[in-house]
C-alpha cells in the first residue's frame, strides 16, 4: 500500500507540474508572467509620463481557468499612485461580490438626485472613471456602442469623484452617453476603488456579480496597442439580461 501511495503521489505530481500557467488580457493572447509584467511596466511608464509623477502597477486577477495542460489566468492592469506589496492581487471589491451592492444617493451634473433604488428591475453596468484617465477616455467609444445596443435592457451608469463643473466641461468635448453621477468621492472611498477605469455589473436585484477593469487593449502586429471592442462586457450583459 505504501508503494502504491508513493507511486500515485508521484503520478499526480507529474500531472500538476506539467501544467503551464499563462496570463491573458483578452482571453485570446497567452503571456508568461514575465511578459505580463513587461506589458504592465510599459503602461506604468506611459501613465507616469502623462501624469508627471511616479505611478505603480499591479496585475489584478479577474478569472482563472484550469485546463489539462495549462492554467489560464485573466488579468487586468491596476495603476495608481501607491505601491502595492504584491505585484499580483486578488482583485478589487472582492468583499462585495455576490452581495447586494451598497445603496447610494448621488448628484447628476444638473444637480438632481439619483439613487440606487432607481436601478431596480434591470441589470446595471457601472463605470468608475475620471476626466484625466487615458484608458477611461480610450474606452468611451466602445462603451457608447454597447450602451446604444442594450439601452432598453440595461442601466448604464458612470460615476466619478470629480466635481460637477469639471465633468460638464469634459462632456462638451467628449461623447460619453452613460447616466452621469458626480462628486462621489465618499462613495468611491467607501468601495475602495483606486484603479480606473473600473466596470461593475449588477443583476436585476442589485447584486454585484462581476468586477472588471477597463476594456483590454489589443496588441497590434506592427507594435503599439489599440483599445478593444468590449466583447467581454457584451458577454456579461448577455448573461445578466
Amino acid at each position: 500500500m505504501k508503494q502504491l501511495t508513493t507511486t500515485l503521489f508521484l503520478f499526480l505530481s507529474i500531472i500538476s507540474f506539467s501544467q503551464t500557467t499563462y496570463y491573458t488580457t483578452n482571453g485570446k493572447n497567452r503571456l508568461t508572467k514575465v511578459e505580463a509584467e513587461k506589458m504592465l511596466a510599459k503602461q506604468v511608464d506611459k501613465m507616469t509620463k502623462i501624469f508627471g509623477k511616479q505611478l505603480y502597477g499591479s496585475l489584478t486577477v479577474k478569472d482563472t481557468e484550469t485546463k489539462k495542460d495549462s492554467i489560464i489566468t485573466t488579468i487586468s492592469f491596476a495603476i495608481g499612485d501607491k505601491k502595492k506589496a504584491d505585484l499580483v492581487n486578488a482583485g478589487p471589491l472582492s468583499e462585495y461580490k455576490n452581495k447586494k451592492f451598497p445603496e447610494f444617493d448621488l448628484k447628476t451634473p444638473l444637480g438632481k438626485n439619483f439613487s440606487s433604488e432607481q436601478l431596480n428591475g434591470k441589470p446595471t453596468m457601472i463605470n468608475f472613471w475620471f476626466t484625466k484617465c487615458p484608458p477611461c477616455i480610450d474606452e468611451m467609444p466602445a462603451l457608447n456602442k454597447i450602451k446604444e445596443q442594450y439601452q432598453n435592457d440595461v442601466n448604464f451608469i458612470a460615476i466619478t469623484y470629480e466635481k460637477e463643473a469639471d465633468v460638464k466641461r469634459f462632456l462638451k468635448k467628449h461623447a460619453f452617453n452613460f447616466k452621469h453621477l458626480v462628486d462621489a468621492k465618499h462613495f468611491t472611498d467607501q468601495l475602495g476603488i483606486k484603479a480606473y477605469p473600473m466596470n461593475l455589473f449588477l443583476d436585476k436585484k442589485g447584486v454585484l456579480k462581476y468586477v472588471k477593469g477597463g476594456i483590454p487593449y489589443r496588441i497590434m502586429e506592427k507594435g503599439g496597442m489599440k483599445m478593444g471592442e468590449g466583447n467581454e462586457i457584451i458577454k456579461i450583459i448577455e448573461k445578466l439580461k
